[in-house]
């Protein structure tokens, strides 16, 4: 099965403006390159690959990854950077792993490589599978690399953690006041292929911003609803908006957010303050 696990991407197209009007800071972006698809191992466009010549010196031979063992190797990113695994715990909460290693007994290191993978949220995923709690973001950077856990979390097939992530995101744009800049955007349309409760709280927020921010619809927006999808999915956004101005998607339910297809529905919830 291929993947496209993307390396987090910011700011893919200019942001015209932003709001300042008091609960609705747009997040804080910078000038980076467009997010485009690349042709990665293991990743959706690699279909045909180009073949990839062997290493020069026995140093550069990685071990065969043994699902056998006690633990599993994942290699992420560009540099190949290797993380490790406990073997029961990764099958445990990934579908795709617990498949992968019961049909492949002993996995090559070519088919654990996942170069479009975030190096900083592949090490993120480790932790989440050892049991770690995860803090969520705190700044622009980490709002990134926990989007990319997002898109990580599907694609592993990890609906808990795809659960987890979304409400720590939520938590954090309630708190600031922030609602999603047209690359978030862009991010999570680009590298997301199904529609998905991310997709709907990120375009959610955008179209609070144009209907109570001030702001309207920038030209960094306009641009990126030039996806059909992205473009429908704001559209209903605004009527849902339109029709009850207390549909803020920062405040309210978790579990209104949450798949659950193959984990527990969640327990009765109460409301935090600022919800």
């Amino acid at each position: 099965m291929a993947l496209n696990v993307p390396q987090v991407r910011t700011n893919t197209i200019r942001r015209a403006g932003s709001s300042s009007s008091i609960g609705n800071t747009i997040e804080h972006d910078n000038e980076l390159a467009p997010v485009t698809p690349r042709s990665r191992r293991n990743s959706a466009d690699s279909a045909n690959p180009v073949p990839i010549a062997g290493p020069t010196s026995p140093a550069l031979t990685r071990p065969t990854t043994q699902h056998r063992t006690d633990k599993t190797t994942i290699y992420g990113g560009k540099a190949h950077k290797a993380v490790l695994f406990d073997t029961r715990r990764l099958m445990e909460k990934s579908a795709y792993f617990n498949k992968m290693l019961s049909e492949t007994p002993e996995p090559t290191a070519e088919q654990t490589t996942y170069e479009d993978a975030d190096e900083t949220s592949l090490a993120i995923y480790a932790a989440w599978i050892h049991g770690k709690k995860l803090r969520g973001p705190s700044d622009f950077h980490s709002t990134g690399h926990y989007l990319g856990l997002y898109v990580m979390a599907g694609k592993f097939g990890s609906e808990a953690l795809m659960n987890d992530v979304i409400d720590l995101v939520r938590d954090y744009y309630a708190q600031g006041g922030l609602t999603a800049p047209p690359y978030r955007l862009q991010y999570i349309y680009t590298f997301t292929s199904e529609p998905n409760p991310m997709r709907k709280f990120l375009v959610s927020t955008a179209a609070w911003r144009s209907m109570y921010g001030g702001e309207g619809i920038s030209d960094a927006m306009k641009e990126v609803l030039g996806d059909k999808t992205l473009a429908v999915d704001y559209m209903q956004a605004l009527i849902v908006l339109g029709k009850d101005d207390s549909k803020d998607p920062r405040k309210g339910s978790h579990c209104s957010w949450h798949t659950h297809y193959d984990t527990k529905t969640c327990p009765f919830e109460t409301s935090e303050p600022w919800q």
